[in-house]
């Protein structure tokens, strides 16, 4: 199964907003920031949708790319 579809936006792609997502995280000293201040920052790049976040979000957690203690979303810090 390919990770982008020829059919969807590369701006709104999994692996995209991913990439967006663990950016935001790796500019915070302790690598957590919350589920408020990621789709903060998602907005501000145009992704203003939840499927495309929710993806991205299953992507890193299944990849083992970050973890989630409510209310934050923390970067492994072996990724």
């Amino acid at each position: 199964m390919p990770l982008i579809s020829k059919d969807e936006p590369l701006k709104t792609s999994m692996v995209n907003v991913g990439y967006l997502i663990v950016k935001q995280l790796e500019t915070k000293k302790d690598g957590q920031a919350s589920l408020t201040e990621v789709t903060g920052a998602l907005m501000k790049q145009g992704i203003t949708r939840h499927r495309p976040i929710t993806f991205a979000l299953c992507f890193l957690h299944m990849a083992g790319v970050i973890d989630f203690t409510p209310p934050y979303l923390i970067l492994k810090k072996d990724s």
